[in-house]
């Protein structure tokens, strides 16, 4: 276990920012709070969780997969040395969620290349971070309990460092950090995840919702209402940490030569299910809305989840940004009641 005075934590991503591409929480010129290329003058502990969750650090809105040069296929594998600084426990829980499923029949060479060169350093959460966290419920949080390589413990004037990797131990080579006694310190980090895990109440209406779903009593009433309410605006998916969907598409620059582009996709979209004779099995929204809840609720795969509860990591995002309120929390609880 290692201790870093809080004054020098400029000092260490400074040196870490000598090797790496740092993505860390800053403060925007409006007084906003974004997760943004580290620069020490805009960069700030004083956040909670960011709008929009990392995934793009390993799955870009829009990445070229492949170029085609005078009629030759040649494909393109891009990865840059990152850190991750700051992350939340939820999203942390996301990676591992997005990783295993970008593996687990064919391995996403893509996805690997960014993974295996990004270093991921948590910030345990002390408390909820806004009223619709609910990662305790689904098993994500307050804190890491793997797949980071650091993880940071505020304890006020100093941090508490746990090492979760060997890439996470080299991190902390050369940095201005002190060994502490692991038994003290894990006592204290022990006080910190109870305090941190008894301050987000459980939303039990998950559990019921996803017990409902399974046994086949969910009213449908719950989607067709949604459904109408819901303005196809995909930002549910876009800030989901755990949303994968993609579209593929080839673009010709001139004969012979082009690209062919992968880019986000959401499954609320109507031409996303849309075959090629025209049919669309998931032709109107609710029946969209309802795959796409059933999915973080029910259809998830169990190797996908890893220890999490199901296929939603419990950041609240969807319910923060949705402009009609049809996040997971008020999903969850339509389906309960």
């Amino acid at each position: 276990m290692k201790t870093l005075a809080k004054k020098d934590i400029v000092k260490l991503l400074n040196i870490w920012a000598l090797e790496h591409e740092i993505l860390s929480p800053a403060k925007t010129e409006q007084g906003d709070c974004i997760f943004d290329n580290y620069q020490a003058e805009t960069f700030t502990l004083d956040y909670k969780k960011p709008p929009l969750s990392p995934k793009s650090v390993f799955s870009p809105h829009a990445e070229i997969t492949f170029k085609v040069e005078k009629s030759k296929y040649k494909q393109v594998v891009t990865a840059r040395k990152t850190l991750i600084f700051g992350l939340r426990a939820c999203d942390m829980m996301g990676i591992r969620q997005a990783a295993n499923f970008m593996s687990r029949d064919n391995e996403d060479v893509y996805y690997k290349a960014r993974r295996n060169a990004t270093a991921t350093v948590v910030m345990a959460c002390a408390g909820p971070q806004n009223e619709t966290c609910f990662c305790t419920t689904t098993k994500s949080g307050p804190f890491a309990s793997q797949g980071f390589d650091l993880q940071f413990f505020d304890f006020g004037d100093e941090f508490l460092i746990a090492i979760g990797s060997p890439k996470g131990e080299e991190l902390l080579s050369g940095a201005p950090v002190t060994d502490t006694e692991d038994s003290k310190a894990k006592k204290q980090i022990e006080a910190f995840k109870q305090k941190a895990t008894q301050s987000i109440p459980e939303v039990k209406e998950v559990v019921k919702a996803m017990r409902k779903l399974s046994a086949g009593k969910a009213d449908e009433n719950v989607w067709t209402d949604f459904g109408e309410k819901c303005i196809t605006c995909g930002g549910c998916a876009f800030v989901c940490p755990t949303c994968t969907c993609f579209n593929v598409y080839d673009q010709q620059s001139y004969p012979g030569n082009g690209i062919r582009v992968r880019a986000w996709d959401a499954c609320l979209y109507g031409g996303f299910t849309r075959e090629a004779s025209g049919h669309n099995p998931r032709n109107i929204q609710a029946l969209r809305l309802k795959r796409r809840h059933e999915h973080k609720l029910l259809h998830f795969h169990s190797t996908d989840i890893q220890d999490a509860l199901c296929g939603c990591v419990g950041c609240g995002r969807c319910s923060d940004y949705c402009p009609v309120h049809i996040g997971t929390l008020e999903v969850v609880k339509a389906i309960a009641g």
